[in-house]
């Protein structure tokens, strides 16, 4: 029903109650005034009324929440592990097999992850823990499907975000860079820290992770260069310092034979070598090799690295000898030889000048020496005190002259 201006009149009024309100309508425009004001519709109950549905809403999903959280959490499914799954995860934590890369908070993460996701019962009878007493002990024995989620769960809790385990395995494994450790995968990697670091029980990993070694051979194996040597000459003997090129991932080492090194650790070495004589070479025969984590040697063609010992030596030194009763101060020289073999015979010949002479005037005399087990030896003592001239000592290739 409308009233005489056309608008609509309020649910809920009587009929006479509208009769009088046009009534009064009427009068009013006669005496000129201002029409009674209008009564609106009440539109806030509506929305009274959606609040309150909302709200009521609003509760049953809160309780329904609650509900399952709390169903979860006292049974485990979320929350802090309890009863025998956190005995078991304390287990791992503290006796797992672990890389000396993961610090104790990834360690503690990946035992929770792996005990919540497989269970005590689950992991005891994989073999991986087993009842002592009121606890468990770790048996070091892991299934490879078990072994690789290991691995996996510890790779998953490195700091760092998601490629801070990338980062972690490169610097463990020395690698230059971890961008293909993720382009290989962090499942494949755990794999194949699993076959490389766990007593696995089956070889089920080993054939998985064909593909994944080929790909990291592909990224970082790299046939290595020789090593290169330093020689130094001593006294029968010559000391090589080996030193292994450096390499961009890896670790590197010097693979030497028989041959055993004095000093060092690699990739730099040191061997000294004993000979016969002054003069002589000696030499060892060693190649680079490069090992990487996950088994992957590879080897440098073999370099022959030498030196020369010291050659023997001729001087002359003065000897002590008992002066003649005409020259009661004097001195005496004598050809002292050095390096050569042990008990090794020489003939030293003197060539004479000036004052200087050999028995009955000869131009040259000689006289045969041993050497002792050190390969030294000397010639017979010459009266110098008063002599003016020369003598020159030749023995094979030596020679040394006196006065110098």
């Amino acid at each position: 029903m409308s009233d005489p201006n056309g608008s609509t009149a309020q649910q809920g009024l009587k009929p006479t109650d509208l009769a009088n309100a046009a009534a009064e309508e009427a009068r009013r425009r006669r005496l000129g005034l201002p029409p009674l004001p209008r009564r609106r519709r009440d539109r806030g109950r509506h929305v009274r009324l959606l609040l309150i549905w909302l709200v009521s809403v609003g509760v049953l999903v809160g309780v329904a929440f609650l509900g399952t959280s709390a169903w979860a959490y006292f049974s485990g499914e979320i929350g802090p592990l309890r009863g025998d799954e956190k005995a078991v995860a304390r287990t791992l934590t503290l006796a797992g097999d672990t890389p000396a890369w993961a610090d104790p908070e990834q360690i503690r993460c990946a035992a929770h992850a792996i005990t919540k996701d497989e269970g005590s019962a689950g992991l005891t009878d994989a073999g991986v823990v087993t009842r002592a007493g009121s606890g468990f002990s770790y048996t070091g024995e892991w299934p490879s499907a078990l072994g690789s989620q290991w691995y996996a769960e510890l790779l998953d809790c490195a700091d760092g975000g998601a490629n801070g385990w990338s980062r972690q395995v490169a610097d463990a494994w020395t690698l230059d860079s971890p961008r293909c450790l993720r382009k290989v995968g962090r499942p494949a990697v755990a794999g194949v820290l699993a076959v490389t670091n766990l007593r696995l029980t089956d070889e089920d990993l080993a054939a998985k992770n064909v593909a994944a070694i080929t790909a990291l051979d592909t990224c970082y194996a790299r046939t290595p260069e020789a090593p290169t040597a330093a020689a130094a000459a001593g006294y029968r003997e010559v000391t090589l310092k080996v030193t292994a090129p450096q390499v961009p991932s890896g670790t590197v080492s010097i693979d030497d034979g028989a041959a055993q090194p004095t000093a060092g650790e690699d990739p730099e070495l040191t061997y000294t070598l004993p000979v016969a004589r002054g003069g002589t070479e000696a030499c060892v025969e060693a190649t680079t090799k490069v090992t990487y984590a996950w088994g992957t040697v590879r080897t440098s063609e073999p370099a022959k690295l030498c030196g020369k010992a010291a050659a023997a030596t001729m001087e002359w030194r003065p000897y002590e000898h008992a002066c003649p009763k005409s020259k009661p101060k004097c001195a005496y020289m004598a050809a002292y030889i050095e390096g050569l073999a042990d008990n090794q015979r020489l003939t030293v010949t003197y060539r004479p000048s000036g004052d200087f002479t050999c028995p009955r005037k000869k131009p040259s005399c000689s006289v045969t020496i041993k050497a002792d087990n050190n390969g030294k030896a000397r010639s017979p003592g010459i009266l110098v005190t008063g002599k003016k001239g020369k003598v020159v000592a030749t023995a094979g290739s030596l020679k040394a002259t006196y006065p110098h």
